[in-house]
């Protein structure tokens, strides 16, 4: 078992692979959804003359001259009703921008929480989010968010204009959307798909402007923006030059050089981008956390490069790297880790989506070649089917992976997902080189809850594009329950589950098998509670004499608990949260190539502060400790922590620094950056790196200083 810190993520419920029995019985009851919604709802926008000035005060002529649509419903927490404070919007069009104007009526303005953050890190401020599906094809959509300081959140990163201010009788804003920023069709006369959703903080509050039922898509829901004409997308081509200049030194080896690349961004077509890199620089990315090794399985580490993360939902499977908690993915770009050159076309097109990339990676041996594609299609209102193809080619070796996958939802409660994938390796047997799984789920918001599943990863599969955390394995898994939603007093949310697993290896021996409860509780305030028992027993895979894993003899019996709170709480105390769990269960020796019977006690706290709406600070450490039954000797014991300070001097410069350390081997690592923005996508950058571990005769490590000038040209 890996002991992941660093990277903290919130917590969400584990979805089974599932019994075949569920699955049958319950597709076999499976109703034929359709949506049956009120009137859509329409907001007819007109072209300007003279265009607004964006300053967040809405008190510009062209808003004065026309009305502005109002109405909200909060979806959060009485789903249906009628929005607590009054919302209302104004929208415009000239021949480049399209305008919006909110103003956010609050009986208690002194309540309404902004912060000062870079853009798109502020979470749970009072925020106004445009969302429009420009196709209006209730299937994509892009947003535009902002909070009353003004800062920008954005699900795709492009170039707009907003401002915010702060008023007597609550908060309004200005958004300012350049047309060449936006993917749409060609056509004179332009319908969008269009809502608003404001949060408010103080009652923890989401509404939107048509009526969303939280148990159906919501982005089939929205209302329509009529008037659009005469307008173009442009060509959105923009380029992303760069220099730095760098001096290192690690231990005793000092490094000196100069670096010179560019990144370029093309709109193909509407929501469809060609993205490419040149001599990439990522001297600017966090350092990664450190990971304790409790099992003989590779650990994985989140990717944080931006040429990466961008776009990457269009090279996820449907089950899988997403809904197994990233234990499989047949591509996974850390192992891309020194990139020449590397270009992908991501986005959709006709009902297609599309991701498709091509990387070639240095590396000591000689390099190698990446080569991914991905390409899926929509079909019946929200389910996909696609094909995956995922290569390597290193010389004489070359891996090859290919999947096909599918998920079917219905009516955003139930879902049907799976992939059956194969991997080819030169020189290696392909007999047993499968890879599959299925799922079944009904999760509504309130009432009965079914994830059940199955899942097979045969001995012969090795994905060198890839990750996978386990092989030779096998499981079944059911779970039920049931979940109360309530629209009064402090709970928000309860419920209940019970489910059960048996597993295998690929070959059908059975491996263990465990009895789960879990508890889950919400309250309105943004508290959670969490609980959870399990028992059962299993046996472990251990490294042989051939360097291989192989699979105990013996069962080992197991079973704990743990709990765990969460309080996400806005204001000075923005979050605290607290995790303890013990089990018994097999620990590892320090080789892996033995397991005993023994018990584990963890603890994981995580604490953050904002003092000011402009600085943040945060602490968090996990502690695991590891004993073997029968002699009592400890086998691990460690603590792994990490602090991180961030002062958002103004909306342009901002400063961060991160430590990171863990006791068990004596190591840290320190990231200090320093940033200025100067217009739109260009900005300036100073990073020092640190790093060092203890060791016989004192510290070893090195550091980095590294200055980097990036700037944007658009056409």
């Amino acid at each position: 078992m890996e002991f992941i810190f660093g990277s903290r993520k919130r917590r969400r419920r584990r979805h089974c692979p599932l019994l075949w029995a569920g699955i049958l019985a319950s597709a076999a009851v499976l109703p034929s959804f359709s949506f049956s919604q009120e009137k859509t709802k329409t907001l007819n926008i007109h072209r300007l003359e003279t265009p607004p000035r964006i300053d967040g005060l809405v008190d510009d002529a062209c808003w004065l001259s026309c009305e502005p649509v109002s109405g909200f419903f909060q979806f959060d927490p009485v789903n249906g009703a009628k929005a607590s404070e009054e919302t209302y919007v104004w929208a415009a069009y000239d021949q480049h921008f399209v305008y919006f104007a909110f103003l956010m009526k609050d009986g208690q303005p002194d309540k309404v929480w902004a912060e000062l953050t870079p853009r798109n890190e502020f979470e749970h401020n009072d925020s106004i989010t445009l969302i429009l599906d420009c196709y209006n094809d209730k299937r994509t959509s892009i947003t535009f968010e902002v909070n009353p300081r003004g800062v920008q959140k954005n699900s795709v990163e492009t170039i707009w204009k907003s401002e915010a201010a702060m008023r007597e009788d609550g908060w309004s804003a200005e958004m300012a959307i350049p047309f060449k920023s936006l993917r749409f069709s060609a056509q004179d006369q332009q319908v969008w798909g269009v809502n608003f959703e404001r949060y408010i903080h103080r009652l923890n509050e989401t509404d939107y402007w048509t009526d969303v039922d939280r148990d159906l898509p919501k982005l089939q829901q929205t209302g329509e923006m009529c008037g659009l004409s005469g307008v173009r997308p442009g060509y959105n081509l923009e380029f992303f030059p760069y220099s730095g200049v760098r001096m290192s030194k690690w231990e005793g080896a000092e490094d000196n050089k100069a670096a010179f690349g560019l990144d370029a961004k093309w709109g193909i077509q509407p929501n469809l981008y060609l993205d490419a890199t040149a001599s990439p620089d990522f001297s600017e990315v966090e350092s990664d956390p450190f990971i304790y090794q409790l099992s003989p399985y590779e650990n994985y580490f989140q990717e944080n490069r931006p040429f990466f993360t961008e776009g990457s939902r269009y090279f996820t499977l449907s089950s899988g790297d997403e809904y197994h908690d990233e234990g499989l993915s047949l591509f996974y770009s850390r192992r891309i880790r020194d990139p020449k050159f590397a270009a992908k076309v991501s986005g959709k097109t006709g009902g297609f989506g599309f991701g498709i990339l091509g990387a070639l990676n240095k590396e000591e041996a000689g390099d190698s070649f990446f080569s991914v594609v991905r390409v899926q299609k929509d079909i019946f209102k929200n389910s996909q089917v696609g094909v995956y193809y995922a290569g390597i080619h290193d010389g004489a070796d070359r891996n090859q992976n290919v999947a096909l996958d599918y998920n079917f939802n219905f009516k955003d409660i139930y879902y049907l997902r799976g992939m059956s994938a194969f991997t080819f390796n030169e020189g290696v047997s392909n007999a047993r080189n499968g890879i599959h799984q299925l799922q079944f789920q009904r999760e509504p918001d309130a009432g009965l809850q079914i994830m059940s599943g199955f899942q097979r990863i045969e001995d012969d599969v090795a994905i060198r594009t890839g990750f996978i955390d386990q092989v030779d394995i096998q499981s079944f898994d059911l779970m039920t329950g049931y979940a109360w939603r309530y629209n009064e007093g402090a709970l928000k949310r309860f419920s209940l589950d019970i489910g059960g697993r048996v597993d295998q290896d690929s070959h059908g021996n059975l491996t263990g098998n465990n009895l789960e409860f879990f508890v889950w509780t919400e309250f309105l305030n943004r508290l959670e509670i969490h609980g959870g028992l399990e028992l059962g027993k299993s046996k472990y895979q251990i490294v042989d004499e051939g360097d291989e894993l192989a699979w105990t003899a013996d069962f080992i019996n197991t079973y704990g608990g743990n709990v765990d709170f969460s309080w996400e709480r806005g204001g000075f105390l923005k979050e605290v949260s607290l995790e303890g769990g013990w089990e018994k269960r097999g620990v590892y020796n320090e080789e892996f190539t033995a397991v005993s019977p023994g018990s584990q006690l963890s603890v994981e706290g995580q604490l953050t502060l904002r003092p000011r709406s402009n600085l943040e600070w945060s602490f968090e450490g996990d502690w695991i400790r590891q004993v073997v039954e029968a002699t009592g000797e400890e086998a691990f014991k460690g603590l792994a922590y990490e602090t991180a300070l961030h002062y958002q001097v103004t909306r342009s410069l901002f400063l961060n620094t991160r430590l990171l350390g863990e006791t068990r081997e004596d190591q840290y690592s320190l990231d200090f950056l320093i940033g200025y923005y100067f217009g739109a996508g260009n900005i300036v950058q100073l990073s020092f790196k640190k790093s060092e571990r203890n060791e016989l005769f004192g510290w070893v490590g090195g550091y980095s200083v590294t200055l980097k000038v990036s700037y944007l040209l658009r056409i």
